[in-house]
């Protein structure tokens, strides 16, 4: 069902594809980049595209095009980390606030609301900065900042699950509650969990690439889509500084959207086509 929803979109096959693409340039950049992502051409600093260097160099005369395919091995993974962890930790919480209810649901629903009375990218920024620069500290502060989204969406998805009938048949034959939850509650919840996650990856990869465009994420001699970006910015003049990291985070997030929105498609039965 899923191939024959995604094959009736060129859009959203041309986006697998693009994202397919991606994840085998970060997984073979060893064996296709050009150069080092950190040896330095000082001779040919702020070199233009060309034969040698297909992408230009950096100020510090690092071929852009490797520096690229490295950052990817680390945008990437940072964004399905950080996420994952976010629907783990939201998940787990919204799921004990709608299946307890009471006292339980209204006090981590009111911290829930005071975390989401922040701007997510805003929040991130200040628990990273709090933290400290790091690739670490900056997947937690990802994470942090998220996950109460996923506790407000787990919790209605509960409430609107444990009362159905088959939930009901469940408990009628004796089914321990923990029983009930795990197989009959979160199983039926996952699907949309999980179309949202998809959705959201692109979104952490760009969260990802704003702190370390701010220096909140990994030194700047690791090779990252942001702070390239940033390292382009006293450089307007040498277009290909910025413009080739740019354009690998649009193809990728806007390609990641855009499978998410067909995997909702293809996953909720209200929006499959006859």
């Amino acid at each position: 069902m899923v191939p024959r929803s995604f094959a009736r979109s060129p859009l959203t096959v041309g986006s697998v594809v693009v994202v397919a693409v991606w994840l085998a340039l970060a997984a073979a950049a060893p064996a296709i980049a050009p150069h080092g992502p950190l040896a330095q051409d000082i001779a040919n600093r702020l070199a233009p595209p060309g034969p040698a260097h297909w992408c230009g160099t950096d100020p510090l005369g690092r071929d852009i095009l490797s520096r690229v395919l490295y950052g990817a091995r680390l945008s990437i993974p940072v964004g399905i980390a950080a996420v994952a962890l976010a629907v783990m930790l939201g998940t787990l919480i919204g799921s004990v606030a709608g299946a307890a209810g009471g006292i339980v649901d209204e006090a981590i629903m009111r911290l829930t609301d005071l975390m989401l009375a922040f701007p997510t990218v805003i929040l991130a920024m200040i628990i990273s900065a709090a933290l400290g620069a790091g690739i670490r500290n900056a997947v937690i502060a990802i994470m942090v900042a998220w996950w109460p989204t996923y506790a407000r969406f787990a919790r209605g998805l509960v409430i609107g699950a444990r009362d159905r009938e088959y939930v009901e048949a469940a408990r009628a034959v004796g089914a321990s509650p923990l029983r009930v939850f795990l197989r009959h509650v979160l199983l039926n919840i996952l699907s949309p969990i999980v179309i949202l996650g998809t959705l959201d990856v692109g979104r952490a990869i760009l969260t990802f690439a704003s702190l370390s465009f701010l220096g909140l994420g990994p030194p700047p001699q690791i090779p990252e889509w942001g702070s390239e970006i940033a390292a382009g910015r006293d450089y307007l003049d040498q277009w290909w500084i910025a413009t080739f990291p740019g354009l690998a985070i649009l193809t990728l997030v806007v390609a990641l959207n855009v499978v998410g929105d067909g995997l909702r498609d293809a996953l909720d039965p209200r929006l499959r086509k006859a």
